[in-house]
């Protein structure tokens, strides 16, 4: 409340016994004790004293025992703790009471008790207080003896008296109010003794009652006895005009007992409660006038009853479940809908929890046309009654809508309820009549009459609420019990939405009220009930913590000091930063107003913060300790040197004449100690002069020695050597004949593999369960045999369980100390290893520090250097400026001629755009015109060719002029002549524009053509590395070409035919056919650019590099004896082969080209022969015009027959020529081939230029796009593997070469925004598997080339240029760290987003319902059953085709073994962990069959990860595989250590028991398996878990993580031996622009 600045509410809830109200005392008690008054009046109690003292009394009044708790609170209430302004000090209280129950005072059921007061005030009779009652013990009260036993045990009801006294006392009760209350109590003692009996004409009081019913009317209540007797058995009923009497039966006149004992009750509750909240609320004084003071805020504490449910509920149990179900509403609001629309609001990423919503169950019983309204509605009627209510349940067409309410079955007066708790069945009777809650006018005026002053200033609400002026017969309004139950808790809602609401939740340990006795089950259903297991689950996923921006900076402002008023200028920024320095990533969130913490992070920030504020302190004491210390030094100093200056005069004078002493002895000593130097050193001179002498002989000796080894060492390397070399050979010889005997191998495993398919065939299993039904039978036999043995041995096993389970339980206890103590020993040791972290990183720290420092001034040098030189470039780009100035203006000359130019360009092309418009017009109006020979072209041998060719020109030419004879003949009587030769215009023009749409296709034709004779060329200089893979991709573009000629045909055809809508859609997809064209030549492109650069690099390294090991070739080189005689030989005729097949491809090309110019040149002359020609119909005649057409087109027959027999001879030539050429496998340089006829030649003949692995990166941003954006998955397979990873690598050891620190963090940086940006937003496989490939190589690249020698396996494969290729100047491990989170991001989005969707509806088709015999079983049945078996035999095949394709998109994009096999690894485990969870729980698969065919599809799986080269991952497929084997194997005491031992050591106890629950015997013959076999394999896995020493979890771990998604494994290493020298730039990514090889 003093935090956040408004008032608070906590809600107490639960079901009944669950604590509520003990819990609400314990509440009441801690705000009291420190929320005290400081001041406090004299002869006064204290406002927390008279809070708690509310307690007992209310208590005593309100709470009952009942079957299920022995101190229920029969009714609710809000106790509202006001506070002063600042919160701090409690200045009053006030209470709310919701909904008495009344009816206990009249009836118990068995086993419950009244309300705790009356049995208090009958044990505490003899009392001074209650002596003039005279009261008796309880049993004499029928009101308190229908429940049988009223004791409690353990509750003392006399010393609870003496409590209750004290409490009334503290909250100013006088002894007259008290003696007052404990009369009214009596008096409804007695009352309940009043019995009546059946008279003749009506009821009466019996004569037995007669002695209590004078009491009551004398002693206690002071009212008229006759009075009371009579209207206790009459009823006045009033009309219009008269008064009617009516007597009362005798079970009518109980009743009306009954509700004057509860309708005085109530009142004197209500009015005991007015007198506490005065007692509870301070007042001040305001001008004389005593006023309650206004509270600013609260603390509201709501202690309600819980969620009811007996055999037999009332209108009671449906007041209080509806009463919790509107909290339960505002409980889901406030922690579900609220805090997830926050979450929203404030756009925190954020997956919603589902929850169940009570809405529909409170509108069934609030509703416009809910229950209580209905009730209400009866309530009105005089004649209204349960059953007439029940029936408008049953038949409200809104109601039966309504799915929480039910009836039941078989008709009866109840109905039911759905409530957020349980289903709970009401019965009608009595509702009515509890909701009008009446009592009879003369009854209440009778009380009213009495002299009792106390009595009628309870009832006094009661007689106003029915004015005495009334008419009779006008009913007075007056609400129903329902009704005002309905508006309090509108307004108890409306107080706790105002508030910020904290809850309680009482959970019930059992329903036997019997301590240290604990049901987990029934606590599970209390925490779903009341929302708790979802509280937990939405804390987990959410952030339950939050604080505003400005809060948060304000309270944790030391936890960011480098900016000291960013706290309170950008709040925002500064609990970013903030909460970047002190919590790990993930563990908040920033919302628009507020920060959002995780569990657990709040303590993380007080701990950081009260840290800091500790070093603070300790900084401010070390100062001023100094400054004492300092001071206090000074002065001791000051001291000293006066001593020591009187000290060292007295010494200097002693040393004064010691000194002259010793001058005089020194010089007779250095006399004579000369003279004796002198002699020793003549000595060691001659003999050191001796020993060099000696030395330098031997010295001589040695290099001689020296240089006589080098020459044999020499002589014997050289034989070795040539020794080594033919070992070698030897060596390699054995290779080959290794790799014979694996092929030999693989189809002999083949061969293998499929006589086991056959073997699992049905024939075969047939034969097998024959023998096994058999072995079945007799196996049945043994176990009844050995069930009736187990009876015998069970008996006797069955009491030295309970002393087993007593040591398993002290076990238990023990191991679970010992879990602890291991676990808090793992803790030190894991916080001893982050002290160590951390002090290493403050060292480096320290380093970077001081190179910072360096790079500093190096930087200012290199300032002023450029400052320099930036004044002399400007005085030259001035000069720049004057001349481009001067060349401006003549530019701006040239640029208008150019505008005016391509105006008339323009008015040209319009122009053109309009004649083409109209001819296609009139193109789409001829129809059934002829059909061109030219554009049927089919590939068949050339005799063929020309018969065809020539058949279809003639019957072209005969269709065409029989057309035009028909024309003239059947035409002229049908229109004019103008008309017909306007036709014949029309056609000519048409067919003109066939013919030049054909020469177009044909000129694409030749294109094509040519592009594939350049693709076949650089497919043969390519043959060495990849010749059997552009043979298949050759022969797919060949197909490709040939579907693309054939829709250009159909399409052109289609043109011809005037096909309505023809035109615009073949122009739409020749448009998409050029797209993809464009692609295509892309990828060729890129193909091509690849192979030069590689040709090229590997002509000026100066090396010969070993061929690809894919590509089927091996080098001359590698031949058995060398280079032999015949070798050369056979080189040298290669080599003129090459030479030959070289001039001739250069001469056909040559010989395309200028026949295509001559093509070109005589379709001109045709045209412009055409255009001469033309045919005119305004200058000639008919016939003419006629015999000119007739001419025109056997002019075009001719040429068109002439110009496809000179096709056909250039097309049959250039097949021969690349026949020849396909034949050659051998190099065929093209140094001299021109520009035209290969695509972007001049952009790879790189010379000799030579690199040393360096890429300098000019523009940063355009390079990171270039290599993360533009280079897509099918570009990536045509280029060098992890080629990005190589090219990052190389732009790293630059800038490591150069130390240019900011330039690597700066191009990493943008790099990893770029990637980790496309990387979470990509769904695609492909992408995916692309980047978590090149990022894997990049990560083990750097630490390969790290500098580090701390991990010597990193550089143990390392050649010496690689070794000299390691960064030097920086440790990339910052780097490193980064680049293993995007890994593990790049893997969870790969499983998760790519292949999860796809992967997992795949699993239980594919091993649990897949069947290998479904060809067998269903040869009879019909076509259309077989579409559902085709289905099941697909889903296995779909199954591995889906891992496959993952399989070899990872290896196609570079993909080492680490990263395929936990890729693989994981969707075995997914496969496992679904599968064997569907097996669990699916009777119908835990059968012998299906566990044959389910071990079948699992071996399938394992043998293709075999086939993979993943055996590793076989075993992820192990708990499924021992789970097959345990449904096939023997189910009996005999083979329970078989069941429990190696067979199911991969599977959990409690997997191992639901499988065998679930296990369907197949035969009759065979019967299921008894639970007490269960329970001895249940006893027989624990004790193995226990032996194994598996965690205790692990025993009640029943399902498996299902797609569970566990990190990426960084830990192995992966070496890579590519030559980084060898690195080339691709063309197609246009790179060239933003980076270069140094």
């Amino acid at each position: 409340m003093g935090a956040f600045g408004k008032s608070q509410s906590i809600i107490v809830s639960g079901e009944s016994g669950a604590g509520k109200t003990v819990s609400a005392k314990f509440v009441m008690r801690y705000l009291a004790s420190v929320a005290a008054s400081r001041t406090r009046s004299e002869g006064t109690t204290s406002i927390e004293a008279r809070v708690l003292a509310s307690n007992p009394i209310m208590e005593s009044i309100g709470n009952a025992k009942t079957i299920r708790n022995d101190n229920s609170s029969r009714f609710g209430k809000f106790i509202q703790i006001n506070f002063c302004e600042r919160g701090r000090r409690i200045i009053g209280a006030e209470m709310k009471t919701y909904l008495l129950e009344k009816s206990r005072l009249v009836f118990q059921a068995p086993g419950e008790r009244n309300y705790h007061i009356f049995y208090q005030l009958c044990a505490a009779r003899n009392h001074p207080a209650l002596k003039d009652l005279h009261l008796g013990p309880c049993e004499s009260y029928s009101y308190l003896t229908q429940g049988g036993d009223s004791r409690i045990p353990g509750v003392d009801d006399k010393s609870d008296f003496g409590e209750l006294l004290k409490a009334l006392q503290l909250l100013g009760f006088d002894n007259k109010q008290i003696s007052d209350v404990f009369r009214v109590l009596a008096g409804l003692l007695l009352l309940g003794n009043v019995h009546f009996e059946n008279g003749e004409a009506s009821s009466a009081v019996s004569p037995g009652s007669a002695q209590e019913i004078a009491r009551l009317c004398s002693e206690m209540w002071e009212i008229n006895e006759s009075d009371l007797r009579v209207w206790l058995t009459r009823r006045e009923i009033r009309a219009v005009n008269e008064v009617v009497t009516k007597p009362l039966t005798k079970n009518e006149a109980v009743r009306s007992r009954d509700a004057l004992t509860k309708m005085l009750y109530a009142h004197l509750f209500g009015w005991l409660v007015d007198k506490i909240n005065e007692a509870l609320n301070e007042k001040e004084k305001s001008d004389g006038v005593n006023r309650r003071k206004r509270p600013d805020r609260f603390i509201g504490v709501l202690d309600i009853y819980g969620f009811e449910t007996f055999e037999i509920n009332s209108f009671e149990q449906f007041s209080i479940n509806y009463a919790n179900e509107k909290l339960q509403q505002q409980f889901n609001q406030h922690v579900f809908k609220l805090e997830q629309e926050e979450y929203v609001r404030e756009e925190i990423e954020w997956v919603r929890v589902d929850f169940h919503d009570n809405q529909p169950a409170i509108d069934l019983i609030e509703g416009p046309v809910g229950m209580i309204n209905l009730l209400d509605e009866q309530c009105k009627r005089l004649n209204g009654s349960d059953a007439d209510w029940l029936s408008q349940l049953r038949n409200s067409t809104e109601l039966k809508r309504n799915p929480q309410l039910a009836f039941p079955k078989v008709l009866s007066k109840d109905f039911i309820v759905r409530h957020f708790a349980a289903d709970v069945t009401y019965n009608t009777e009595g509702f009515v009549e509890k909701n009008r809650d009446a009592i009879g006018e003369q009854l209440l005026d009778v009380v009213v009459a009495s002299r009792f002053q106390f009595i009628r200033t309870v009832i006094g609400p009661a007689v106003v609420a029915i004015p005495a002026n009334s008419t009779p017969g006008r009913k007075t309004t007056k609400k129903t019990v329902a009704s005002q139950f309905r508006d309090s808790l509108k307004e108890l809602m409306q107080v706790l939405c105002s508030t910020r609401p904290h809850y309680v939740r009482c959970i019930k340990p059992n329903d036997s009220k019997i301590s240290f006795d604990f049901e987990p089950k029934r606590a599970i259903q209390q925490l779903r009930a009341c929302g708790v297991l979802e509280t937990v689950r939405i804390s987990a996923a959410g952030f339950p913590s939050r604080y505003p921006y400005d809060e948060f900076a304000r309270r944790y402002r030391v936890l960011y000091t480098k900016q000291s008023a960013l706290w309170r200028d950008k709040p925002k920024q500064f609990a970013e930063l903030a909460c970047q320095q002190c919590l790990e990533e993930g563990k908040y969130a920033l919302g628009k107003t507020k920060i959002f913490l995780r569990t657990g992070q709040v303590a993380v920030l007080e701990r950081v913060r009260l840290d800091t504020l500790a070093a603070a302190a300790i900084v401010i004491q070390k100062t001023w300790k100094g400054f004492v210390a300092r001071r206090k030094y000074e002065t001791m100093r000051k001291s000293l040197l006066i001593v020591q200056a009187s000290l060292k005069a007295f010494l200097a004078f002693r040393r004064i004449k010691y000194l002259q002493m010793h001058r005089a002895v020194i010089v007779m000593q250095s006399a004579v100690r000369g003279y004796i130097e002198r002699r020793n050193y003549e000595a060691i001179r001659n003999a050191v002069i001796g020993i060099q002498a000696a030395f330098k002989a031997q010295r001589v000796r040695r290099y001689v020695e020296k240089l006589r080894y080098e020459k044999s060492a020499i002589t014997i390397q050289s034989a070795w050597r040539g020794y080594a070399v033919r070992r070698e050979q030897i060596a390699r010889r054995k290779k080959v004949v290794m790799v014979q005997c694996a092929v030999r191998k693989w189809l002999a495993k083949r061969r293998l593999r499929e006589l086991k398919i056959e073997a699992r065939s049905v024939g075969h299993l047939q034969k097998l369960n024959t023998g096994l039904e058999n072995k079945i039978i007799e196996l049945q036999m043994r176990l009844d045999i050995a069930n009736a043995r187990t009876k015998e041995e069970t008996e006797k096993l069955n009491t030295t369980s309970k002393d087993l389970e007593k040591t398993k339980a002290e076990l238990a206890m023990m191991e679970a100390e010992r879990l602890t103590l291991l676990e808090a020993r793992h803790r030190v040791e894991v916080l001893q290893e982050e002290v160590e972290r951390l002090e290493t990183e403050c060292d480096l720290k320290e380093a970077q520090r001081g190179g910072m420092e360096t790079k500093m001034v190096d930087l200012q040098s290199r300032l002023e250097q450029m400052q320099s030189e930036s004044g002399q470039t400007i005085a030259e780009l001035t000069e720049q400026l004057e001349k481009s100035k001067s060349d401006q203006s003549g530019w701006d000359l040239e640029r208008q001629k150019m505008e005016a130019e391509l105006n008339t360009e323009r008015a040209a092309r319009h122009a053109l755009d309009a004649e083409v418009v109209a001819m296609r017009e009139q193109l789409m109006k001829n129809v059934d015109l002829f059909e061109s020979s030219t554009f049927q072209k089919k590939s068949s041998p050339k005799k063929t060719r020309e018969d065809d060719g020539s058949s279809r020109t003639t019957s072209n030419l005969s269709q065409l002029t029989g057309s035009f004879s028909a024309e003239t003949m059947n035409g002229m009587p049908r229109g004019s002549p103008e008309a017909l030769l306007d036709n014949m215009a029309i056609t000519f023009e048409q067919l003109r524009m066939i013919n030049d749409l054909r020469q177009r296709n044909e000129h694409c034709q030749r294109e094509t053509e040519r592009m594939k004779a350049i693709l076949e060329a650089s497919t043969l200089i390519d043959t060495l590395d990849k010749k059997t893979s552009l043979k298949a991709f050759e022969a797919v573009r060949v197909t490709e070409l040939e579907g693309a000629y054939n829709r250009l045909k159909n399409d052109m055809e289609r043109i011809v035919s005037g096909q309505s809508g023809a035109t615009h859609s073949v122009f739409e997809r020749i448009m998409e056919e050029n797209e993809r064209l464009r692609d295509e030549a892309v990828e060729l492109r890129s193909m091509l650019s690849s192979h030069f650069e590689r040709q090229s690099v590997a002509g000026s390294s100066g090396y010969r590099r070993s061929p690809r090991p894919d590509s089927g070739h091996c080098s001359g080189a590698d031949s058995e004896d060398g280079s032999s005689g015949a070798d050369l030989e056979e080189d040298l005729c290669i080599e003129r082969q090459c030479r030959h097949l070289k001039n001739l491809a250069e001469n056909l090309t040559r010989m395309l080209t200028n026949q295509n110019m001559e093509i070109e040149r005589l379709q001109q002359q045709l045209r412009f022969s055409e255009s001469q020609t033309s045919f005119r119909p305004s200058d000639v005649s008919l016939d003419e015009a006629v015999r000119g057409a007739h001419k025109q087109t056997q002019l075009l027959a001719q040429q068109n027959m002439d110009l496809n027999d000179k096709l056909t001879r250039q097309s049959e030539e250039l097949a021969e020529a690349r026949a020849q050429l396909r034949g050659y496998s051998g190099p065929l340089g093209l140094e001299n081939t021109s520009d035209e006829e290969i695509i972007r030649l001049e952009a790879f003949d790189k010379g000799s230029v030579t690199h040393s692995g360096f890429l300098e990166v000019y523009n940063v941003p355009e390079f990171a796009r270039i290599i993360v954006c533009e280079l897509k998955p099918s570009l990536a397979r045509l280029l060098t593997k992890n080629l990005p990873a190589y090219l990052l690598l190389a732009a790293f050891r630059n800038h490591d070469e150069k130390r240019d620190e900011t330039a690597l963090t700066g191009l990493f940086s943008s790099v990893h925004l770029v990637l980790k940006d496309t990387i979470s937003r990509s769904h695609d496989l492909d992408l995916l598997s692309l980047w978590l490939v090149n990022l894997w190589r990049l990560f083990n690249l750097l630490r390969q080339y790290s500098g580090e020698d701390k991990q010597p396996e990193w550089h143990v494969a390392n050649t010496e240029t690689q070794n000299s290729y390691r960064f030097k100047a920086y440790d990339v491990a910052p780097i490193r760290d980064q680049l293993k989170l995007r890994i593990e991001e790049c893997y969870s989005s790969l499983m998760k987003k790519a292949i999860e969707h796809v992967f997992s509806p795949k699993i239980v088709p594919g091993i649990l319902q897949h069947e290998s015999s479904s060809d067998l079983m269903t040869a009879g049945q019909d076509k259309r059953d077989r579409g559902g078996v085709d289905s099941q035999r697909k889903s296995l095949d779909d199954l591995l085709q889906f891992m496959d394709l993952v399989h070899t998109k990872l290896k196609t994009y570079g993909g080492d073994d680490v990263v395929v096999k936990q890729v693989i690894g994981q969707m075995a485990n997914w496969m496992c962990a679904l599968a064997l969870n569907h097996m669990m729980f699916r009777r119908e698969l835990c059968n012998f069959e299906k566990a044959i065919q389910i071990k079948h599809n699992v071996t399938e799986i394992q043998n293709w990860l075999n086939g993979k080269g993943l055996p590793d991952c076989r075993e992820n497929l192990e708990p499924l595989v021992q789970a097959c084997h345990l449904l096939q194997s023997r189910k009996d005491a005999s083979n329970m250590d078989t069941l429990c031992g190696e067979m199911t050591s991969r599977l959990k106890p409690r997997q191992v028991v639901a499988i065998l629950q679930h296990y369907d015997p197949s035969d009759e013959m065979e019967d299921g398996l008894s639970p007490e076999f269960l329970i001895q394999i249940q006893k027989k896995l624990n004790e193995r878990a226990i032996a194994n020493g598996d965690p205790i979890e692990d025993k009640d771990t029943l399902i498996m993580m299902g797609t569970y998604l566990p990190p990426f494994n960084t830990h192995p290493f992966s070496y890579s031996d590519f030559p980084l020298e060898t690195l080339s730039l691709p063309s197609c990514l246009h790179m060239q622009s933003v980076c270069r090889l140094v």
